[in-house]
């Protein structure tokens, strides 16, 4: 995509910030051979941790060195967008920006076949993770929930119904950003640059989990209601997302769970299940607000915080398609504390945990 807005900027001057993990930064060497002014390189860390302090370093001296209308920051593949966001709007520690530059977009480039079979357990994981100590679900679902815009790419190797099917799960994770399907990351100028979407709020409140939490019973079981500007409808007017079972809702009990029974029940991943996020209340940390994230196959559970004035309740959300809400509500139900069990020890506590 960087290549393709170097080649056709709209009438823009570019400037450009390559990250990558390695010693030896591929993407960046790809991007300088189409352009003649040459690109910033920052390597061997990611500009989400690390290379925060390098990135402001760089981007500041590029706007005292060089005129240009537009800086494009390219994130390593595995970079979180939020921290990056942070360090570009001045909400971070790592010093502030010049004044003449704004944040103006984020774009998440989604690989949609990646994203088709990294969710189906009974297809094997594409070679796509550029990690593998971190999941490819986490990171196609982080780059979703956090962007303006959105590329689902690749879409000429996914068939059409599937592709239908991935477009609609992604819009029940990220309702708010602008949605183009490409192939080789073709996409007209004025998609993704002077676009003016980002907002820090907006992007942070309105990811689709927590527009379930915070909407009502009816609004969280809709898992189609969005006017989502191109998403489609099918026949009869129907939703892409109701078309193919798409959904979802928020599972609510006053109980603590049991925690070795919640977690023996976390590793039992159901396919179908998108993504599962929000807060639980386990018997052995009652003063402790649990954290519950997960992508696919990808679960990390553990403690975020204390429930201080806040009654503890258990709130999670789970999107995915074809989901059976009562079967999953009887199984959570089943993982929920008795009486006794509110009152005893728990010396194996498996929280917190990660599993990839």
């Amino acid at each position: 995509m960087v290549n393709r807005l170097l080649d056709d900027p709209g009438g823009r001057e570019i400037a450009v910030v390559v990250n990558d993990m390695g010693e030896l930064n591929v993407d960046a060497e790809l991007v300088a051979s189409e352009s003649d002014d040459g690109v910033i390189d920052l390597s061997n860390g990611c500009i989400c941790c690390r290379l925060q302090d390098d990135l402001v370093t760089e981007v500041t001296r590029l706007a005292e060195t060089r005129s240009f209308d537009y800086l494009l920051v390219e994130a390593s593949g595995i970079s979180e967008p939020l921290p990056i966001a942070r360090t570009l709007t001045g909400e971070s520690n790592e010093g502030n920006l010049p004044e003449r530059l704004r944040l103006d977009t984020t774009v998440s480039v989604i690989d949609a076949y990646g994203f088709w079979k990294a969710f189906d357990p009974a297809e094997s994981l594409p070679d796509a993770a550029p990690d593998p100590e971190r999941p490819l679900t986490d990171v196609l679902v982080e780059q979703v929930e956090f962007c303006d815009v959105l590329l689902l790419n690749k879409c000429d190797m996914v068939p059409g119904d599937a592709l239908d099917a991935v477009e609609a799960e992604i819009r029940e994770l990220q309702p708010r950003a602008s949605l183009h399907r490409t192939t080789y990351s073709e996409v007209d100028p004025t998609r993704v640059l002077d676009t003016g979407r980002f907002d820090f709020e907006a992007a942070k409140r309105h990811q689709g989990w927590k527009r379930a939490l915070t909407s009502d019973g009816a609004e969280a079981n809709h898992g189609h209601g969005h006017d989502h500007g191109n998403e489609h409808a099918h026949d009869g007017g129907v939703s892409a997302a109701t078309a193919h079972g798409v959904e979802s809702f928020v599972y609510r009990r006053d109980r603590p769970f049991h925690p070795n029974r919640l977690d023996a029940w976390l590793d039992d991943w159901r396919g179908n299940v998108v993504r599962a996020k929000g807060f639980a209340w386990v018997a052995s940390r009652p003063e402790a607000v649990l954290g519950v994230s997960q992508a696919g196959p990808s679960v990390q559970a553990g403690p975020i915080g204390r429930w201080e004035d806040d009654d503890p309740a258990t709130r999670l959300v789970f999107i995915g398609r074809d989901l059976d809400e009562a079967a999953l509500c009887g199984e959570l139900d089943d993982c929920l504390a008795t009486t006794d069990e509110r009152a005893a020890a728990y010396p194996d506590d498996p929280f917190p945990r990660e599993s990839p």
